[in-house]
């Protein structure tokens, strides 16, 4: 039986399709997982600029009120909340006094938020802030 056929048959059709749509699911995918984690790389961007913006904060502290932004004394353990690209988030400071000298204390700033699934996510930073100006 000799066929002199033209065209593509329905199954040959309908595997090209199917490998179509698998091909499209995994884009789909992936645009998904995208998405995902450039929201997550904003946020952290965002909360590691506001511990940061705290850091130097303390960073243009003076000895006495004559120079200076802030008392090396008011650097003291804090909870705050505090907007990050229209949410509200949790600036946590916490001060270990003569650490890890005397006349030092250690500053680490914890910034906190949720994500879009409702699972927390933290950035912190950590220094050293002597009593003694460096300038």
């Amino acid at each position: 039986m000799i066929c002199d056929q033209k065209g593509f048959s329905l199954i040959e059709v309908l595997i090209a399709f199917a490998l179509l749509t698998i091909g499209v699911l995994g884009l789909v995918k992936l645009q998904v997982t995208m998405d995902s984690k450039s929201e997550n790389a904003r946020q952290s961007i965002n909360a590691l600029y506001l511990a940061e913006e705290k850091l130097e904060e303390f960073r243009s502290r003076a000895p006495s009120s004559a120079v200076g932004t802030i008392l090396y004394d008011s650097i003291i353990n804090t909870d705050e909340r505090v907007s990050m690209a229209g949410t509200t988030v949790s600036r946590v400071i916490k001060v270990i006094d003569n650490y890890p000298v005397s006349g030092a204390k250690k500053v680490t700033v914890e910034v906190s938020w949720n994500n879009r699934w409702g699972k927390s996510q933290t950035i912190g930073l950590t220094t050293v802030i002597s009593s003694y100006s460096e300038f």
